[in-house]
């Protein structure tokens, strides 16, 4: 889908391929970068993909730059140093409490002390079993450990279902609840916030523009602002949203599940945001996103996560380790080829 958005061929003024936007401009300075941004809204506006796909072309730019002038990026962002985060680590319900509590402990042995929990049915109406679930993530965790929940959007718009739920988390201390409406339910985040509180109720992953945050911040009266650079247009938009939120008192955490390439990313925008010190951390040393990266993000003995002090992300990719995933690929219309796999050596 990406490929496609950016190669597709063009069909109108505001309908052209990202790529159009990209290849062939000038990169020398942050507002090179600007100008393209510019240059993709106003002519791929109509290509849906564009900001998922322009996400990942434009923190490569970053990184290009970076390493051009020998700078991390948080630098050529203006932020003269970049503090330390607290992670948190995701690790759902398993399918019973007992299986739950094991999860938690391990966690907890390993020396994290904030986790984001959920799913496995979660929110979904039976009250008891999921009193169950929380006591058994509180009590494996420890009574001093920071505790998150994702609601991934159980409840639609519906504020009643969700306000049956505020006594368990008041119960088992939950700092706050991630997206229990769908993304564009502005009035029901309004309505919960009120009931709730601003700073116990977050969202953002799924938006992709600025515009959107602050609609997030402003009408719908979020104060737990989670945004997702893959997704939202890339560095230099979730740096606007970071400023944003922080002049609002309001929190600002990335959402990052995959490479500790896109966490360096993520981390960037709001490196220099000394207030801002949350950030959620992939852990998982088994998997593909994990194995192509060189270098990783590593929580230190003070229990924080430091950002990289090296030439643009500070991450370099293995390519011997991607080439394992490397699946050819071919997008052609009628006899032109507009893209094949090429060698990544």
């Amino acid at each position: 889908m990406s490929l496609a958005a950016f190669l597709t061929p063009e069909s109108h003024s505001t309908c052209r391929p990202v790529g159009a936007s990209v290849l062939g401009q000038r990169l020398e300075s942050p507002a090179d970068i600007a100008d393209i941004t510019r240059r993709v809204w106003q002519d791929s506006m109509n290509v849906l993909q564009a900001p998922h796909i322009y996400s990942g072309v434009e923190m490569a730019l970053w990184d290009l730059l970076g390493k051009r002038y020998e700078e991390p990026v948080y630098r050529l962002l203006g932020y003269d140093k970049a503090f330390a985060k607290q992670p948190y680590v995701v690790v759902p319900f398993a399918a019973v409490p007992e299986q739950t509590f094991e999860r938690m402990r391990h966690i907890r042995q390993a020396g994290y002390r904030a986790v984001k929990t959920g799913w496995s049915g979660f929110g979904h109406g039976n009250i008891a079993s999921d009193l169950s679930q929380l006591a058994a993530a509180r009590e494996g965790l420890g009574a001093d450990a920071r505790l998150f929940i994702d609601a991934a959007r159980i409840w639609g718009c519906d504020v009643v279902a969700a306000k049956r739920y505020c006594p368990l988390f008041d119960q088992f201390s939950i700092e706050w609840v991630e997206e229990p409406f769908d993304p564009t339910a502005l009035n029901a985040y309004a309505d919960f916030a009120a009931h709730h509180g601003r700073m116990r109720l977050a969202a953002g992953e799924n938006i992709h523009s600025i515009q959107q945050a602050q609609q997030l911040l402003n009408i719908a009266g979020i104060g737990v602002i989670q945004i997702d650079c893959g997704r939202v247009g890339g560095i230099g938009a979730a740096k606007e949203i970071a400023q944003y939120a922080d002049l609002r008192c309001a929190r600002y955490i990335n959402h990052t599940y995959t490479s500790h390439l896109a966490l360096s990313a993520s981390l960037q925008a709001y490196a220099g945001l000394e207030r801002q010190d949350l950030c959620e951390y992939p852990m998982d040393p088994t998997s593909l996103s994990w194995s192509i990266c060189r270098e990783h993000l590593l929580v230190g003995g003070d229990g924080e996560v430091t950002i990289p002090n090296a030439p643009g992300l500070g991450i370099t990719i293995s390519l011997d380790d991607l080439q394992r995933y490397v699946v050819d690929l071919e997008i052609r219309i009628g006899r032109t080829t507009l893209y094949r796999t090429p060698s990544i050596r």
